[in-house]
């Protein structure tokens, strides 16, 4: 066949007749590669490419199908991937390039090596930042209020927690509620752990003193969400202590080593959270033998003491007897002494009153009568003179406010119009409706009405 017969096709009957061919030949297929320039877009929507040693082949996952896939893709990881191969050519949509790719809808670790080889990387780098060192790990509180619990609302896992605190300890639990597996449980119990810390003291809501974060167990896929950075660094970056209770006794992620205390399980994890109830009657119990017995020993060393006191002490009656000698002998001197304390008293007034001048003293009382007259008389001339003053400073002024008034205007001859509500007629417009004028005269007052 020449050149010149092969057939001739326009680019949208190319697209379209690869889009059928490629669709059809590899509708659903599974790709094995390493996952390289994630994109984690706005709309929701993933979009990387997979490759090997020879090849690259882009890919998408669409945003319903995100929540799905048990691990986030991460840069490096090798997979093998399910989904539909298309060119990417919708004649029905876009006018776009037919550039073939994979919708992913699975997505798995190619093999448990690959993710372990991840793991001790990831691992590695954190414990080297200091992560999960001792050092920083808090206490558990003794006696906690509230707990607050980070896991999913549904399982069997939040039942066993509160059943065992309600055993053990009592105390109020607080649940945040989270997926613990798929593509978006990592920023939500990030977001989880972040929240707890954040918690206002003036709020509602109380602050809890220990976080347990907790799931049942699982495939290392399903528990890889807590081997994720993020969380790691928030159980590290956490204020409140955090216990970790993430799978069975045999599962460990890197949560547990950034944790302040590991539970194998969670109810382990209630258990280390709450003391027990059995363990603190019994140290009531021992604690209230404790005091009595020191309340008992007390008791008797004072009684000793007493006694050793009562022995240093003279007895009553020698105290009491040598105090009725001294009280007898004073009321056998007690009338001799008051008789001779009468007798210089009464002395003493003699001679102060032989010193007195009965004719000095009334002399001294008429020139204070004297004085007394006249400091009145003169106080009754000064009243009267300010008295004159000010009545006639009040007449001068009672003339002058006359002569100012409008009644001695009036007086002359002239009249003041006002409206009916008393006001003065100035102009037109203080004559209201009713047209009505009282005439003030110096003969009295003329009721009027304006007609024009």
């Amino acid at each position: 066949m020449t050149k010149e017969n092969i057939p001739e096709y326009s680019v949208t009957e190319l697209s379209t007749a690869l889009k059928s061919t490629i669709e059809e030949q590899f509708g659903y297929v599974r790709i094995k590669g390493e996952l390289s320039g994630i994109n984690n877009h706005s709309s929701g929507h993933i979009y990387l490419t997979l490759k090997d040693e020879n090849a690259v082949i882009n890919g998408i996952i669409w945003r319903s199908s995100v929540a799905k896939i048990k691990i986030r893709p991460e840069e490096g990881l090798e997979v093998i991937c399910s989904g539909k191969i298309s060119t990417g050519y919708n004649p029905g949509r876009f006018a776009g390039r037919s550039n073939y790719q994979i919708t992913i809808d699975s997505m798995k670790p190619a093999g448990v090596g690959a993710l372990m080889a991840v793991l001790e990387e990831r691992k590695k780098k954190l414990n080297e930042e200091g992560l999960f060192d001792e050092r920083h790990k808090k206490s558990i509180p003794l006696y906690p209020k509230v707990i607050g619990v980070i896991t999913s609302p549904t399982g069997a896992v939040l039942q066993d927690i509160k059943h065992r605190i309600s055993e053990r300890f009592p105390c109020n639990v607080l649940l945040w509620p989270v997926p613990v597996q798929g593509n978006d449980a990592a920023d939500l119990i990030v977001s989880a752990i972040e929240g707890f810390n954040n918690l206002d003291s003036n709020s509602n809501i109380p602050t809890p003193d220990i976080i347990i974060l907790a799931r049942g167990g699982g495939s290392i896929e399903d528990l890889w969400c807590f081997n994720e950075e993020s969380i790691v660094r928030a159980v590290s970056n956490s204020r409140i202590p955090l216990i970790s209770a993430v799978g069975h006794e045999t599962d460990t992620t890197l949560v547990d080593f950034a944790s302040d205390r590991r539970a194998p399980t969670p109810t382990a994890a209630a258990e280390i959270a709450t003391p027990s109830k059995e363990a603190l009657l019994s140290e009531l119990f021992e604690s209230e033998n404790r005091i009595n017995a020191s309340i008992n020993s007390c008791i008797n060393i004072a009684k000793e003491r007493v006694v050793n006191v009562q022995k240093l002490f003279p007895s009553y009656e020698y105290l009491f007897s040598t105090k009725t000698n001294d009280l007898n002998s004073l009321a056998h001197r007690l009338p001799g002494a008051l008789k001779l304390y009468i007798q210089k008293e009464m002395t003493n007034y003699k001679n102060i009153g032989s010193k007195l001048s009965l004719n000095t003293l009334k002399e001294k009382i008429k020139n204070s009568q004297s004085n007394l007259l006249i400091s009145t008389k003169q106080l009754v001339k000064v009243n009267k003179n300010n008295f004159n003053n000010l009545s006639n400073r009040l007449n001068s002024t009672n003339k002058l406010l006359e002569s100012l008034s409008y009644k001695s205007v009036i007086k002359r001859g002239f009249s003041v119009a006002r409206n009916s509500s008393n006001k003065i007629i100035s102009e037109k417009t203080d004559i209201i409706e009713d047209n009505r004028i009282n005439i003030e005269t110096k003969f009295g007052i003329i009721q009027t009405e304006v007609k024009k």
